[in-house]
């Protein structure tokens, strides 16, 4: 019995972080944005590339989708609400899934890496589709800038968390 409660408190606990998580993701895509032309840029990515590390690719694509398709929504964006959860949410489990296990930084980079061309070509693509072709270079450009500096944030946080003796659970 011991050993089944231990896990329900540390799926407790994993689901908490990814709660906040998720609200931190939604706060920081709503209030840390720049408009652009066929939306806003926003410095949510690296919270999201964080959870994905930190959480897992499950409970960090969650907050990540959750998190950054409710900024779209209640930010008057809420044609990007759909395209917006799962791209982000995508672009956590493939950070998740890559960075899992592994305590390497340069791993990690290179998860969020990763996880920063699902992005770009998932907006590019739904750009595309929404906005139609001469819309998807500006939007390619803004989000290479978005995303590098979102793993510039990702990889400070993920820094920071080792760092400290109380560090969240992998």
């Amino acid at each position: 019995m011991k050993g089944r409660n231990q896990q329900s408190s540390f799926d407790t606990r994993r689901l908490t972080f990814g709660a906040v998580f998720g609200a931190l993701i939604m706060l920081a895509t709503m209030y840390l944005r720049i408009p652009g032309a066929t939306g806003y840029y926003h410095l949510g990515d690296g919270l999201i590339y964080a959870s994905a590390i930190l959480l897992g690719p499950v409970t960090g694509g969650m907050a990540a989708a959750i998190g950054s398709s409710l900024a779209d929504l209640l930010s008057g964006y809420a044609v990007w609400t759909l395209p917006t959860f799962i791209i982000k949410g995508l672009t956590a489990v493939v950070v998740g899934y890559i960075a899992t296990g592994s305590t390497s930084l340069i791993r990690n980079a290179c998860a969020m890496i990763a996880g920063a061309l699902v992005t770009i070509v998932g907006y590019g693509v739904a750009t595309y589709f929404m906005y139609g072709a001469p819309a998807v270079l500006p939007e390619t450009y803004f989000n290479l800038a978005q995303t590098g500096l979102g793993i510039l944030i990702g990889l400070l946080l993920i820094w920071w968390n080792r760092m400290r003796p109380d560090s969240m659970p992998r």
